[in-house]
């Protein structure tokens, strides 16, 4: 088994959202690459990559990805989203969601948790995740689902949890 990880005392402040986002994409050996909203997902998600961030501070709001984004705006997102009927703003869904995925896993706006932790946890995520993305693409839930799965399944064998 090889073990990678890089003793970083680092925290970030993220969405729960954004950290499974971070992790499917894992999963499916994307490799990151700076968006053209020019936020900070490829800087964020190459630090979880590495194992490079020990502790996140959980937040339902803009967080570190968003910080260079060109839709925010004096901290507030002004992104829409077509993807669904039930929301138009961006930022309304995202806290819909994020809120969704903390309760589902025991967790408060705030709160300070290990990634390890999280890791671990994740099977809480991903048992209620047809329910936390209803109303979306069942078949893009499905391929989370399955990406996600792998990206946590990668993380607990390089950190020998």
């Amino acid at each position: 088994m090889t073990r990678i990880f890089i003793e970083v005392d680092w925290m970030r402040e993220l969405r729960i959202h954004h950290f499974f986002d971070i992790i499917r994409d894992y999963g499916s050996y994307k490799i990151l690459k700076e968006h053209a909203y020019e936020h900070s997902y490829h800087i964020i998600g190459k630090e979880i990559y590495e194992n490079r961030i020990r502790e996140i501070r959980l937040v339902v709001k803009s967080d570190d990805i968003c910080e260079r984004c060109s839709y925010l705006s004096s901290g507030n997102c002004t992104d829409t989203i077509d993807h669904r009927s039930d929301f138009r703003y961006k930022a309304d869904f995202n806290d819909y969601l994020d809120t969704k995925i903390m309760k589902c896993m025991g967790y408060e706006n705030r709160q300070i948790i290990e990634v390890k932790k999280l890791i671990m946890n994740a099977e809480k995520y991903l048992d209620k995740i047809f329910e936390l993305y209803e109303g979306n693409d069942i078949d893009n839930t499905k391929m989370r689902k399955k990406y996600v799965s792998i990206g946590i399944n990668r993380k607990i064998s390089e950190l020998g949890l």
